[in-house]
C-alpha cells in the first residue's frame, strides 16, 4: 500500500491512497496528548475499515477493524529503514507503507 498523509495542528489526519485493492480515501484524529491515533479508510465506492494506533516518533503500529475481522498495521514513512530516524513537518503530505 501507498498513502499520503496530512497531520494539521488540530488533531486533524486526512490523506488517500491506493492498494491492491483499489484507491481509498483517510479521515480521521491525533491526540498528541497520548501519541494516538484513529482514522478511517474509505475505499471509493466499496467499504470502509477502522485503524486505532499509537505514534512511537518513528511510526504508527495497531489494530484495523472491518466488520469484526481484525489485523495489525505498521506505517512509517517513506525511505525510513527500521534503524533510521525521520522528522516531518506539520501539515505535510508523508507518503508511508504498511506492512
Amino acid at each position: 500500500m501507498k498513502m499520503s498523509l496530512a497531520f494539521s495542528s488540530d488533531g486533524r489526519i486526512s490523506g488517500d491512497g491506493i492498494d491492491d485493492i483499489a484507491p481509498f480515501t483517510i479521515d480521521g484524529v491525533f491526540d498528541a496528548a497520548v501519541n494516538a491515533a484513529s482514522w478511517t479508510k474509505a475505499y471509493v465506492g466499496m467499504h470502509t475499515l477502522e485503524y486505532r494506533g499509537l505514534y512511537n516518533q518513528r511510526s504508527i503500529c495497531g489494530n484495523w477493524n472491518l466488520l469484526g475481522t481484525t489485523g495489525e498495521f505498521w506505517i512509517w514513512p517513506d525511505g525510513m529503514g527500521q534503524e533510521e530516524e525521520s522528522e516531518s513537518e506539520l501539515e505535510q503530505p508523508v507518503e508511508l507503507f504498511e506492512r
